[in-house]
């Protein structure tokens, strides 16, 4: 059975969706070791990203792409999600980085940001997770982000995007390894 992802319409979150099921084989989630950026077309490159637990609700960057840079007007590789984003949206990719990696599964997201006076652009993003040694406990988060809508022509920082006003909204998916088909979301009581 060909199974439709929500995200079937991008590429660049399809190839590296392909590739992490490639790499896990019938595992729950491949390990860091197997991972190599370079594997990938290199139009997808600047558009991963690996961080990992750095305490109880902190994440650092291991790996940033430089379309990340780019848009963010910084290279943020080895600082954390608190060193870099405030309020609402830090709050959100927190939440999202430890959804993937407590519950072990790929996770889809899309959130809109106000760029400017003129409008909000959004964001997708894919993040798997990854072992490290041992094949059911996860140590990483690979993901992939793309822009569909175009970049102002002057950046904001993401601390600046991160800022009261700047983060709109968000939702998120919790997708299951096999089929990336969403699953139900535990935090409503009939599982729906």
């Amino acid at each position: 059975m060909i199974y439709t992802t929500p995200f079937s319409d991008e590429p660049a979150l399809e190839a590296v969706a392909d590739y992490w099921t490639r790499k896990r084989q019938s595992r729950r989630m491949p390990d860091r070791s197997e991972i190599d950026p370079l594997d990938l077309p290199p139009a997808i490159w600047p558009n991963l990203l690996i961080t990992e637990p750095a305490g109880a609700g902190i994440w650092r960057y291991r790996l940033v792409g430089s379309a990340h840079v780019e848009r963010y007007g910084m290279d943020f590789t080895g600082k954390t999600l608190h060193d870099i984003m405030q309020g609402s949206y830090r709050d959100y990719m927190t939440h999202i980085y430890d959804a993937a990696f407590r519950d072990r599964a790929p996770i889809y997201s899309e959130s809109v940001f106000r760029w400017d006076t003129e409008g909000f652009a959004m964001t997708r993003r894919l993040m798997l997770p990854l072992s490290h040694g041992m094949t059911d406990q996860p140590a990483q988060i690979f993901s992939v982000q793309v822009w569909p809508t175009a970049m102002p022509v002057r950046p904001r920082s993401i601390t600046e995007l991160s800022r009261s006003g700047g983060f709109r909204d968000g939702l998120y998916l919790r997708l299951e390894t096999e089929t990336f088909q969403p699953l139900p979301d535990p935090r409503s009581a009939d599982g729906s």
